[in-house]
C-alpha cells in the first residue's frame, strides 16, 4: 500500500506516506492540499454505564443487527446514542459472553454425528438414487440419477420438466435391465424425498425385491456418492451443452429433445470418458465390466513411457499462439465463454444457473 501511495503523493516525504497507511483517503487529500496539516488522534468517547447495558441488551435482543442498524434502534426508542464502531466493539463482547455461557452449561443437546454407513466391497451390492435440477434457456429440468455406489457408474438416469413418480421410476428400470433384472445384493440408498416416499416408487421396489434404505434426516452427505455424482454431471453437462448448441442441425430440435440429448452424451462421457482418481484413474465403466486392474496396468506402462521420453524440440510458435489454438475460443459463442469462464470463479454452477436465466438470441 505504501508503494501505491508514494506514487500517487510523490511530493509528500516517505515517513509521512508510512504513518498515513492507516488514515483514510480525504485526509490523504488534505495533506495533498496542504502538507502542514496534521491528524488528530481521537480518543475514544467515554460511555455511559447506561448506555452500555442497553446497547448490551440490544444485541442479545436482536443479534443480527450490525452498528447502523443497532444504533438506529437505540435512537428510536431513545436509549441512547453510541457510535456505530462503539456498538460493533460491544457486540464482539456480548459475543463472547454468550460462547463463555454456552461452554459452562451442561444441558446441551447431543448431536448424532455417526450412522451406520455400510460401504460396498465390490460392484453390484449398494445403489443409491436422488435427483438434481438444471437451468437450460429458461427452463428448469429435473434429473433423476441411479448410480452403482462402488463403481460409481450411472445404471440408470432420466431428464423431464417435472419430478414426478413416473420419472424416478425410469432409472430403476433401467438399472434392473443393465442388471439382468438382479436387484442390488444388499440395498438400494433411497432418497427422502416426496416422489421417492410415494407408494407407486415402493410398489415397483417391491415387485423386484430391492431392499431400500432410507438416508437419515438432512444428512446429504450419507448419500455422498450420488450427490458428488449430480454435481459432477452437471458440471460436464453445461459444457457438453453449449457445444451441441453451435451445431446448426439441434436448433430444429425442441428444447426437450436436445436437454435429452445433451445430458445422453454427458452420461456417456462420465461412464466410459472422464476417469476418476479414486477409482485409481480409470473411469466408472472399466469398474463396472472388470477391466480395472488391465486398464490400470496400461496406464502405469503408457506413464513410464512419456517419462522416458527425450526432451522435446524446442517451439515452433509461441507458447501463446500455441494456447489459443488449442482452446479455439473463436468458435465459441459468447454465452459459451461465459459459461467456460464460469467454472474458473467459485460457485460455478450457480454463475451458470444465472447465465441460463436470461434470455439469449443466437
Amino acid at each position: 500500500m505504501a508503494d501505491r501511495l508514494q506514487m500517487r503523493f510523490s511530493e509528500l516525504p516517505l515517513r509521512l506516506i508510512y504513518g498515513a497507511c492507516c488514515h483514510s483517503r480525504s485526509q490523504l487529500y488534505k495533506w495533498r492540499a496542504s502538507a502542514t496539516l496534521d491528524r488528530k488522534v481521537r480518543s475514544p468517547k467515554a460511555l455511559d454505564q447506561e448506555l452500555i447495558e442497553n446497547t448490551a441488551m440490544v444485541v442479545a435482543m436482536f443479534p443480527h443487527f450490525g452498528g447502523v442498524k443497532g444504533q438506529a434502534f437505540l435512537l428510536y426508542h431513545g436509549l441512547g446514542l453510541i457510535g456505530q464502531k462503539a456498538y460493533d466493539d460491544i457486540k464482539k463482547k456480548v459475543k463472547r459472553i454468550l460462547c463463555q455461557e454456552v461452554s459452562q452449561r451442561r444441558d446441551l443437546p447431543v448431536v448424532c454425528e455417526s450412522y451406520e454407513h455400510i460401504r460396498p466391497d465390490k460392484i453390484g451390492q449398494i445403489w443409491a438414487e436422488d435427483f438434481t435440477e438444471l437451468v437450460v434457456n429458461l427452463v428448469r429440468f429435473k434429473l433423476a440419477l441411479l448410480i452403482d455406489v462402488f463403481s460409481q457408474y450411472i445404471l440408470g438416469w432420466a431428464v423431464a420438466r417435472r419430478a414426478t413418480e413416473g420419472l424416478v421410476a425410469i432409472p430403476v428400470r433401467q438399472a434392473l435391465a443393465q442388471n439382468s433384472s438382479k436387484p442390488p445384493e444388499k440395498f438400494l440408498l433411497r432418497d427422502n424425498g416426496v416422489q421417492y416416499e410415494s407408494e407407486r416408487h415402493g410398489q415397483l421396489l417391491e415387485a423386484h425385491e430391492i431392499v431400500n434404505r432410507h438416508i437419515p434426516p438432512c444428512t446429504p452427505q450419507y448419500n455422498g456418492s450420488v450427490e458428488c455424482g449430480g454435481k459432477e454431471l452437471k458440471n460436464v453437462f453445461y459444457n457438453v451443452w453449449e457445444r451441441l448448441e453451435r451445431k446448426p442441425t439441434d436448433k430444429e430440435k425442441t428444447l426437450d429433445e436436445r436437454v435429452w440429448h445433451g445430458v445422453e452424451e454427458t452420461v456417456h462421457l462420465l461412464n466410459f470418458q472422464i476417469p476418476r482418481p479414486a477409482l485409481g484413474g480409470v473411469t466408472p465403466a472399466d469398474v463396472q465390466s472388470g477391466f480395472r486392474i488391465q486398464r490400470q496396468r496400461q496406464i502405469a506402462e503408457y506413464r513410464e513411457e512419456q517419462a522416458a521420453r527425450k526432451p522435446p524440440p524446442p517451439l515452433l510458435r509461441p507458447f501463446w499462439d500455441v494456447i489459443k489454438d488449442g482452446v479455439q475460443a473463436e468458435l465459441m459463442s459468447t454465452k459459451e465463454l461465459l459459461t467456460k469462464l464460469a467454472f474458473f470463479g467459485m460457485r460455478p454452477l450457480r454463475r451458470v444457473a444465472k447465465l441460463n436465466q436470461v434470455v439469449w438470441g443466437y
